[in-house]
Parts: C-alpha cells; sequence; structure tokens
C-alpha cells in the first residue's frame, strides 16, 4: 500500500482551531468522526480484501481447493449463530429458525455512507452561509503578526457587518410599509438561524448514527455499546457474544456427478474480522453519544450569548468598556446600537471571530463599528433614516 495515503489520512485532522466551521465542536462533528471512519474503512478493508476474513473447520475428506471454496461460499453467504447448547440444525425447518449474522461483508461500505452522513450539515453551512466562511478565514489570518493582512481582515468584517445593518434598516421599512404582508427572516438573523439549524442536524445525525448502526447488525438494544463494554470488562467476549460473534455455523450445499440431491456440509467457522469490529462499534456508540451531548450543551450555549438581548449587550459592552470608549450616558445607545446594527447574526460573527482569531480582533472590529455608529448619529444621518420609516409609517396609517 502507498505510503502516502497515510499521510493524507493525518491531513484530516491537522486543521486550525475551528476548521471552516465556527467552534471547535464543528470540527469534532464533520473532521474528527469522518477522519476516524476512513481509518477504520482502511483497516477493516485490509483485513477483508488482503487477508483472510474467515476461517472454517472443514472435514477431512475436503481437499485445499474445496477448502478455499468453501470458505469463500461462507463468506459470501450469511453464516448463522448459535449458542453452545443448541444443536446444529439438520433440515431447512430448523435453518430457517437460526439467527443469521450478515453484516460483516458490509462494514466498510456502511462506514463510509456514515461518514458521508456526517459532512451533510457542514456542506449546507457552506453552501447557505455565504461569505461567513471566508470572513472567518480571513479573521483567523489576521492572527498573525501582519499588519497589513490584519487591517484588510478587520476592514472586510467592519464592511460585511455594516452591509447586513443596511439590510437590516431595509428590511424594517419595508416591513413598516407593509407590516404583516411581509414575511422572510430578519437578514440581520439568517445567519443565526442558519447556524442554529445546522447544528441540529449534527444532533439528529449523531442520534440516528446510533439507531442505524444498530439496525445494521441487528440487536434490539439502543445501549449495545455499553452492553458490549460491560462484557467486554467482565471478559464475558469470545464465540457466545451474539451480537459480534467470532464463532459461527456455515451450512453449503454441494451437487455431485450421480446425486439426486446435493449434499449439504455444516462447517464451523471463525470471523477474526468480528473482533476488530465490536470495538469499532463499541467506540463509535461512545464516541456519538459523547458528541451529541457536548454539540447539545454548546449549542445551547451559543443561542443563549446570541439570542438573548440582555447577554448580546453584555458580550458589546464589554469590548466598548475595554476601548474606554463608552460612557455612563451612552448606555442607551449601546443597547440601541447591539439591537438595531448588529442583530443577531452581529453578535455571532463577532463571537466567532473572538474564537477562531483573537479577542483582539473581534475588539477592534467593535471599536471602528461603534466609531462609525457614533458618527452617523451625530451627522443625524440616524436620525433622519428613522424620521423618514416613521413618516412613511404614519402615511400608510392615514391611507
Amino acid at each position: 500500500m502507498e505510503s502516502g495515503i497515510f499521510f493524507r489520512i493525518g491531513q484530516l485532522f491537522r486543521v486550525p482551531y475551528g476548521g471552516e466551521g465556527v467552534d471547535f465542536v464543528d470540527q469534532l462533528n464533520y473532521q474528527f468522526t469522518s477522519g476516524l471512519l476512513i481509518v477504520f474503512i482502511i483497516i477493516i478493508g485490509i483485513r477483508q480484501y488482503v487477508g483472510k476474513p474467515i476461517q472454517c473447520w472443514v472435514p477431512q475428506e475436503f481437499t485445499r481447493s474445496w477448502e478455499e471454496y468453501a470458505e469463500n461460499v461462507c463468506w459470501v453467504q450469511n453464516t448463522y449463530f448459535l449458542l453452545p447448547h443448541e444443536d446444529v440444525p439438520n433440515n431447512e425447518y430448523e435453518l430457517s429458525k437460526v439467527r443469521y449474522i450478515s453484516y460483516y461483508q458490509w462494514v466498510a461500505i456502511v462506514l463510509a455512507g456514515q461518514a458521508v452522513m456526517s459532512w451533510v450539515p457542514h456542506l449546507i453551512w457552506r453552501v447557505w452561509s455565504r461569505r461567513v466562511p471566508i470572513l472567518l478565514r480571513s479573521a483567523r489570518e489576521a492572527s498573525f503578526p501582519d499588519r497589513e493582512i490584519r487591517r484588510k481582515a478587520i476592514s472586510c468584517l467592519v464592511a460585511a457587518l455594516e452591509e447586513q445593518t443596511e439590510s437590516g434598516a431595509r428590511f424594517r421599512k419595508i416591513k413598516g410599509i407593509f407590516g404583516k404582508c411581509l414575511g422572510g427572516v430578519n437578514p440581520t438573523a439568517r445567519v443565526t438561524l442558519l447556524f442554529i439549524f445546522v447544528r441540529l442536524l449534527f444532533i439528529a445525525n449523531n442520534i440516528g448514527q446510533i439507531f442505524m448502526m444498530k439496525k445494521f447488525i441487528g440487536t434490539n438494544e439502543t445501549t449495545f455499546g455499553i452492553t458490549v463494554f460491560r462484557d467486554l470488562l467482565d471478559g464475558n467476549e469470545g464465540q457466545i457474544s451474539a451480537t459480534f460473534p467470532r464463532v459461527t455455523y456455515c451450512t453449503i450445499k454441494v451437487r455431485k456427478m450421480g446425486q439426486v440431491k446435493p449434499g449439504s456440509y455444516t462447517l464451523q467457522c471463525v470471523l477474526p474480522i468480528n473482533y476488530f469490529v465490536e470495538k469499532v462499534y463499541v467506540f463509535l456508540w461512545f464516541w456519538f453519544i459523547i458528541l451529541s451531548i457536548l454539540t447539545t450543551l454548546n449549542t445551547v450555549q451559543w443561542t443563549l450569548n446570541v439570542c438573548v438581548p440582555l447577554r448580546r449587550v453584555q458580550f458589546i459592552r464589554q469590548y466598548l468598556k475595554a476601548l474606554k470608549v463608552i460612557t455612563s450616558t451612552d448606555e442607551r445607545d449601546c443597547v440601541r446600537f447591539v439591537r438595531k446594527n448588529l442583530g443577531c447574526d452581529g453578535i455571532f460573527l463577532l463571537q466567532s471571530v473572538s474564537r477562531i482569531s483573537s479577542d483582539l480582533i473581534a475588539l477592534d472590529v467593535t471599536g471602528t463599528l461603534w466609531n462609525n455608529y457614533k458618527r452617523a448619529k451625530l451627522a443625524g444621518n440616524e436620525d433622519d433614516i428613522h424620521r423618514i420609516i416613521d413618516s412613511v409609517n404614519r402615511s400608510s396609517t392615514v391611507v
């Protein structure tokens, strides 16, 4: 196998904090999860297609070629599991009652599907968030000690947030004219709602992966990870494991010249691959449970910080106090600045910048936006806009 493939797989894990998302939890959900699944696919695939995935105990009259043929047939068709006290079935009716094991041929393919599923929410974020990933990438680059890059990144962030402010003002103006006739999502909250939606998709994906693994391995226990892990700790593993059996049975039929009915042989086979598959699925069960809890808690934290008005104002106020550009008389202006100019999306972007890059970048962006807001207020631009909106509302009410 080409050695460079392991280097390329390692690159999946070597990304800056947050990856292409806005938080390290996003990176865990799509990048680390898919990277782990790819590693498992390679290891299992090598065992299946390069090594010998199944070995069977055959009768003495079998030649070497007969043995290889029987093992290949048992691998392709489904084997079945029997407890130590159960008798080997000797007719078609008894064979129809046994528990067949059929997942081991498809483990690598199903894991590949799981890796793709982990990327779907992130792809939705990349497509519908428009310029947000680019802005966050430039903010990350601004953390480097290059004054020109830092200046350009701050300018891009300020321009994007002020453009968003203008979009919010236009939306409020049009909504004030048409009232309830105008639907749609406020443009100052669109990215935030998309982020929450994507996070819900991540949580649904993690929970869905657990139920998909349960269905795939053919168990009725949703908590199969705990059950198997407890058996491992108690030393009750091995051939008596009904979920991941090491020893199974295979009945093959062979036609010979002169026989009216085909003869049948019942072989006892060992599945070495199940020893590793068991560990993989136990690990993935705990991984998805822990990831679901982390994603839920982190999403609740983001939602509170971005959507609760008091928290939004506190977040901006601490930056303005650090810059020493706000006084006690500016408290009302600060609330209005957060509510009308920044909105949910502005706070969301600033908090993302502070986590991905640094608080200094978010501090500079906030200071620039505040100075522009104060200059616009002193020049009368903001008051003129609001007076126009109020007059339009009054005229539409009279009509």
